[in-house]
């Protein structure tokens, strides 16, 4: 028996979702991987071979690039602190191609570039350069990938 709830979603060729999950009115892409006990809700976009670990949370205005690793338990969120006019309430964000996010780190409303690495528990709430590795709450930068530059 399926434990799944899937509603007015698109979902690639060769993706595989596991028990437990809501997804509804997204677009994911081929071979991807979305974890046990995850939401995506309606709006969000996941780009081709991208892993979504178990108990994450994936709200809408959330764009993840292609050959992404989202870790466990992690949070992505589109409120806007402090709250704004009715119009301004939310933002996007956008995890850029090949960026890894580690477990149980919370996104705020920003971009996530190319190649960058979030360390686990690390709480985002400024944007990430290509190639940098950030950690910390707030998250930090700590240094760049090998290949990048600031």
């Amino acid at each position: 028996m399926d434990y799944k709830l899937i509603n007015d979603c698109e979902i690639g060729e060769g993706t595989k979702v596991w028990n437990f999950v809501n997804l509804y009115g997204c677009r994911i892409g081929r071979d991807c991987m979305i974890g046990c006990f995850t939401e995506i809700q309606r709006g969000a976009v996941i780009g081709d071979r991208t892993r979504i670990q178990s108990h994450s949370f994936v709200c809408d205005m959330v764009t993840i690039g292609s050959d992404c690793f989202i870790g466990h338990g992690v949070m992505f969120i589109n409120d806007v602190h402090p709250p704004q006019p009715e119009k301004e309430k939310w933002k996007g964000t956008v995890v850029e191609d090949g960026a890894s996010i580690g477990s149980n780190a919370t996104i705020l409303p920003v971009r996530i570039g190319r190649k960058a690495v979030v360390g686990a528990g690390s709480v985002v709430t400024k944007d990430v350069p290509d190639g940098a590795i950030v950690a910390g709450n707030p998250a930090r930068l700590l240094r760049f990938r090998e290949g990048f530059q600031p």
